[in-house]
C-alpha cells in the first residue's frame, strides 16, 4: 500500500512538472496585455510581482478584490469562497478549488488571514490548508481616475518542481485572474454608472 501510495505521489508530481513545463494556448495573453507579472522561483518556493491599472477609483477596485462571499463568481478556480469571522481591521477566508493548467488539475484549500487597510493595501497569510505558505500583499495607488494594483506574492505548494519550469504558465494563470478582477470592477463601474443615470432628478 505505501509503496503505491509513494508511486501516486510521484506520477503526480512528474505529471505535474511536465504540464507546467508545456507552453498552455488557453491561458496565453496576448502581447500588448498591460498586465505586467513576473515569477521567479527558489527551491519550493515561488515569488510572484504583478501590476495593473483600472480606470476605476479605488474604493472600487478595493470592493472587488475583498468581496470574498462572492469571489467564485468571477474566478473559474474558486469552488467555495467564504468569510469566516470578521474582526475590525481583518477577516478570516476560507477558499478551495482547482488550479488548471490546460487538461490537469490541482486541488488546494486553504484558510488566510487577512489584514485591511480600506482602499489602500490588503495584507494575507495562509494559516492552514493544503499550501505549505502564502504570503501576499496587495496595494492600491490612484491618480488621474487610474487605479495601480501591485500584487506581491510567495507561496511553496508543498509540490517539488525543478528551478525555471512552469513560471510561463503560472504567470499566465495570475495573469487570467487578475484580467478576471479587472473584468469584474468594469462591470461594477458601469453598473454604477447606468444605476446613478436611471435614477430620478
Amino acid at each position: 500500500m505505501f509503496a503505491s501510495l509513494d508511486l501516486r505521489r510521484t506520477c503526480r508530481t512528474l505529471s505535474i512538472a511536465l504540464l507546467l513545463a508545456a507552453p498552455l494556448a488557453s491561458h496565453a495573453a496576448p502581447a500588448d496585455d498591460d498586465i505586467q507579472v513576473k515569477v521567479e522561483r527558489h527551491g519550493e518556493s515561488v515569488t510572484v510581482h504583478a501590476q495593473l491599472s483600472v480606470p476605476v477609483d479605488a474604493r472600487q477596485a478595493f470592493a472587488v478584490l475583498t468581496d470574498y462571499d462572492h469571489m467564485k463568481q468571477f474566478l473559474p478556480d474558486l469552488d467555495e469562497s467564504r468569510i469566516l469571522s470578521r474582526t475590525k481591521d481583518g477577516l478570516l477566508v476560507r477558499q478551495a478549488g482547482k488550479l488548471r493548467f490546460g487538461w490537469f488539475a490541482v486541488p488546494f484549500e486553504y484558510v488566510r488571514r487577512i489584514e485591511l487597510t480600506p482602499d489602500t493595501r490588503l495584507v494575507s497569510h495562509i494559516v492552514s490548508g493544503s499550501v505549505k505558505k502564502g504570503d501576499v500583499t496587495t496595494t492600491l495607488t490612484t491618480s488621474n481616475g487610474r487605479t495601480l494594483i501591485t500584487y506581491d506574492s510567495e507561496a511553496a505548494m508543498g509540490v517539488w518542481l525543478p528551478f525555471g519550469i512552469g513560471n510561463g504558465a503560472i504567470a499566465d494563470h495570475l495573469r487570467q485572474d487578475l484580467d478576471s478582477m479587472r473584468t469584474e470592477m468594469l462591470r461594477r463601474r458601469a453598473a454604477a454608472i447606468g444605476a446613478g443615470a436611471a435614477a430620478p432628478p
